[in-house]
């Protein structure tokens, strides 16, 4: 029995007396012989590293065809049992753990089987030391692993379950999280088996352009990681750069080719973070914020980006409180169309502007985003498509008529209630839907466009006009005119802002030949981006039905446009 403790005095058990003491038990009591009998494809073994004697159990002797429960040499006699591709892994890791750099042996490989068949194992183990720092019991377990699990069907990449065996405290490099940019609308365009053929076919270009060294894994979606051990920045943006030239216009089998964009975040580790999900966080924060703010660029961890995605989670919370507050903080500014005939106000767009309470300096590009990704663009899309409805109701009986527009993403039209929410509001202020005109926003991703046709055709047999925003550019394609009954093509601004510099004819050529093509087809014209005089001039001789921009007017808020609507008369 050991002796009482002094006073702040702590005595510490001997573990390695006593593991040495129960070695002999080990190999011989009931306990093994539970768990080894636990589950047909665990395996237990236990090393007494003093004698070099081990014992493994019932299920690994018959699995894997090895001599005896008791074995001399183990690691030898083991050894010649794992896939010599992965010998160089697993010896490295059992080397750590007894040279006392790694405290677990932990990592997967492929062992052969009594068939001679190799399999997927993932081992893990422990050692014990006894009191002069000596090791003195190697014990752990083998589980069979399928071999899907590690490696992705469709691109042949390691998962990211592979990511728990790295030690990213102890090693060091950088990783990277790739993300090809609007994937989504290539499969839109090219259809689902185009969209595996360009992943298959991006992730071997990775997969080429890794060193030996690193790893590269299929992390989800359009999105890979690579695992550049024992790195620098320049090789690592080397890899970067000659990744995007590769990728940049990719061969399908059927001969075509296709312009592919990506963007990256990255990390270092252990200094940006020592841990798996530590490191992901990070890595998709930067992929984000390249994606959103630095398309087709690679960008790197830092504390700019740590605030943005602090003010990102502040922003949620304040608008998810604003809903909840009866959508106090929201609020509808209006742009004026102008009639480029008699120069007067024909109507106006309505566009969303919000005030929260900590984030004040919010623009529409960044808290709709917001609203889109964590599905509260239907709440505040009816709140927008009510009060739009309602002013148009109201300034009806004022002013006459006017065309009063609003902006709807695709999600929102997926929602079923949304004709039925779009008659009600009609019904409940009196408004005539012949001068309601509904944008598809250029945000939308339609997917299903047979579908959101047949909704279009309801919506305009109840009187609503359709408009396709910003036209010509993102998703709003003559692909779309062939499915999709409109009234309204809004030409985009990038079209418009530079008509009036030299050695811009090709804009007029486009914006022209669109509007002779809406004249052609029987649709209606917006210019909208006309910001000064001379592209006003330009533009007013293009026969547009209405025109739009700062030249004219500020989106302004409800009481500043009654006013220029009184100077309308």
């Amino acid at each position: 029995m050991a002796k009482a403790a002094g006073k702040n005095q702590v005595v510490k058990p001997d573990y390695g007396k006593w593991a040495g003491d129960c070695m002999s038990d080990i190999f011989n009591n009931e306990l093994f012989e539970a768990f080894a009998s636990a589950s047909d494809n665990v395996y237990i073994y236990v090393c007494d590293m003093k004698t070099d004697i081990s014992r493994w159990s019932k299920a690994a002797v018959n699995y894997f065809g090895l001599e005896g429960e008791y074995l001399e040499d183990a690691a030898n006699v083991w050894g010649q049992h794992v896939h010599p591709d992965d010998l160089k892994v697993y010896m490295e890791d059992i080397a750590g753990v007894f040279s006392g750099k790694k405290k677990y042996h932990n990592c997967q490989y492929r062992a052969r089987n009594a068939l001679g068949k190799y399999v997927w194992v993932e081992c893990k183990g422990s050692v014990i030391w006894d009191a002069e720092g000596s090791p003195i019991i190697f014990a752990g377990l083998m589980t069979r692993i399928d071999g899907q699990s590690k490696y992705d069907s469709l691109t042949g990449l390691l998962t990211t379950q592979e990511m728990h065996y790295f030690d990213f405290a102890f090693q060091s490099g950088i990783a990277l999280l790739i993300g090809m940019d609007g994937f989504r609308k290539t499969i839109s365009n090219y259809g689902y088996n185009i969209g595996d053929e360009l992943l298959i076919s991006f992730a071997r270009e990775i997969g080429d352009l890794c060193k030996p060294e690193w790893k590269a894994l299929r992390f989800s979606g359009d999105e890979f990681l690579v695992i550049a051990f024992a790195s620098n920045l320049q090789e690592v943006t080397d890899f970067y750069e000659e990744l995007c030239r590769e990728t940049d216009t990719m061969k399908l089998e059927d001969g075509r080719k296709v312009g592919v964009s990506i963007s990256a975040g990255g990390a270092l580790f252990p200094q940006d973070a020592d841990s798996r999900d530590v490191l992901i966080n990070k890595l998709e924060h930067s992929l984000e914020y390249a994606k959103n703010n630095l398309r087709g660029s690679l960008v790197f961890f830092s504390e700019e980006i740590a605030k943005q995605h602090e003010r990102g989670l502040v922003l949620r919370e304040d608008l998810k409180q604003c809903i909840r507050n009866d959508f106090k903080g929201f609020e509808l500014f209006f742009q004026p169309f102008i009639s480029p005939d008699s120069g007067s106000i024909a109507g106006c767009e309505c566009l969303l502007r919000w005030k929260g309470e900590r984030i004040k300096d919010s623009y529409p590009m960044e808290f709709i985003k917001v609203l889109e990704d964590y599905g509260e663009i239907h709440e505040v899309g009816y709140w927008v498509m009510e009060h739009a409805i309602k002013q148009q109701a109201e300034w009806s009986n004022t002013y006459g008529e006017l065309q009063v527009s609003f902006n709807v993403s695709y999600q929102q039209f997926l929602d079923d209630a949304f004709e039925e929410r779009a008659i009600s509001c009609i019904k409940k202020y009196g408004a005539n839907p012949n001068y309601i005109i509904i944008e598809l926003t250029e945000s939308c991703q339609v997917e299903a466009p047979k579908e959101l046709a047949a909704m279009f055709g309801r919506l305009r047999e109840q009187g609503f006009k359709i408009a396709l925003d910003d036209f010509g550019t993102a998703y709003a394609s003559m692909e779309m005119l062939k499915w999709l009954p409109v009234d309204y093509i809004k030409v985009e601004h990038s079209f418009i802002r530079e008509l009036a510099q030299p050695g811009h004819d090709i804009d007029y050529v486009i914006v022209d030949s669109l509007l002779e093509m809406c004249r052609r087809l029987g649709y209606h014209s917006i210019i909208e981006g006309v910001e000064d005089s001379k592209v006003a001039d330009i533009v007013g001789a293009l026969n547009a039905t209405l025109l739009q921009g700062y030249h004219y007017s500020h989106p302004i808020c409800r009481k500043d446009f009654e006013k220029l609507l009184d100077k309308n008369r």
